[in-house]
């Protein structure tokens, strides 16, 4: 099955992933480069013009590695725990488990990452003056990672949602008003600013100055910063009305499960079919746990093999599920499904199945919550 997100390794028990999304950035960028390379320095042969573009390139993802490792360090040393660091279209982000509890870590880590940039700038650049008109494909690329660097630390200092710079602007709001939902509510109106200013540029690049490209790459640019900041506004708000919720108090403990030796044909039609399930744990003559299969892992399987393909074929190994402590927080249930694409999350506790989370069963909390939430306003 196709994989939308690589695992390269760890750092520091951090995964670090990359997005198929930043293929595309890193092809664009290795070609746009090249092209300009040959045209500031025609004396420069296509390979040599190619594999300053290359080293470059690659140096500055290594940067963005480097900018979201310093959000994370200091995330763990504050008592955050950062699950992994994704490499996308659009840079980099720290998936952190848990939101900040003060104002002064929320500071501090969103601060962490800039100045990384920053010394990461202010390296390249002092190389280039120690090391200029010694070998000019190299002074070129140390040139070009000290202002990219710079640019990205500047650019991310902008007091808006998603950036780094609308962290920071949260964590005073929250400091000087004793409010984070104050603070949260400024750094999302913060980044809806930012989103429609660079909308308003890009118009003016195309119909004005007539620059399609960079018009075109503002919106994208301004489209993703207003979706991620309603994004993060509405995640805070789910976040809070699952606040004291347990996975265990999310989970149905009446789990479909289907024997492992049962074909694909028998499974579908008299048990998906007849109780409109999606997934089920796949089990052995015993009632031992064997994984977990769906209805994604049934269709690449062509109809005809239905009756020879048994369930244990198909399914998703128990080794390789993914699951969930009965004590983990509901929050984090949230963001596991959201950023995984689960519809289901089993609850398991010392290798026993205790039940499983579905995305219905979320939404129904949430709507229980808010509801609730609604009854004790209006008393």
């Amino acid at each position: 099955m196709f994989k939308s997100v690589l695992l390269l390794g760890h750092i520091r028990g951090i995964r670090l992933e990359i997005h198929v999304s930043w293929l595309v950035i890193l092809a664009l960028l290795l070609v746009t480069m090249t092209t300009g390379l040959r045209q500031q320095f025609p004396e420069w042969s296509f390979t040599t013009a190619m594999t300053t573009a290359l080293v470059t390139s690659l140096a500055f993802f290594l940067s963005i590695v480097l900018h979201e490792l310093g959000h994370s360090l200091v995330a763990i040393r504050r008592g955050v725990p950062v699950r992994a660091i994704t490499l996308f279209i659009f840079g980099g982000a720290a998936q952190m488990s848990r939101d900040t509890e003060s104002a002064k870590d929320e500071f501090w880590i969103a601060i962490a990452g800039p100045l990384v940039s920053f010394a990461l700038a202010a390296l390249f650049l002092v190389l280039l003056a120690f090391l200029s008109g010694w070998y000019e494909p190299l002074t070129v690329a140390l040139g070009w990672l000290g202002a990219i660097n710079l640019i990205v630390a500047v650019f991310n200092l902008i007091p808006g949602f998603p950036l780094d710079g609308g962290r920071v602007f949260r964590a005073a709001v929250w400091h000087y008003t004793g409010d984070a939902d104050k603070g949260m509510r400024a750094a999302v109106a913060g980044g809806r600013l930012v989103a429609y200013g660079l909308f308003a540029v890009a118009f003016w690049n195309l119909l004005v100055l007539g620059q399609l490209m960079g018009g075109i790459w503002l919106l994208l640019i301004g489209w993703f910063l207003l979706t991620m900041a309603e994004g993060h506004g509405r995640t805070y708000e789910m976040n809070k009305r699952l606040a004291g919720i347990k996975a265990l108090d999310l989970a149905e403990g009446n789990v479909p499960r289907v024997n492992g030796h049962t074909t694909l044909d028998t499974w579908l039609n008299h048990q998906v079919l007849p109780w409109g399930q999606r997934a089920f744990m796949v089990e052995d003559n015993g009632g031992h746990l064997l994984g977990l299969v769906s209805l994604s892992d049934a269709r690449p399987v062509p109809r005809e093999q239905w009756l020879e393909t048994t369930v244990a074929a198909v399914m998703t190994p128990l080794s390789e599920v993914v699951t969930v402590s009965p004590e983990e927080s509901a929050e984090t249930v949230l963001q596991m499904m959201n950023e995984r694409s689960l519809n289901q999350l089993p609850v398991m506790a010392n290798g026993q199945l205790s039940g499983w989370i579905s995305r219905q069963q979320l939404l129904r909390t949430l709507e229980n919550q808010l509801e609730l939430r609604q009854l004790l306003r209006n008393r």
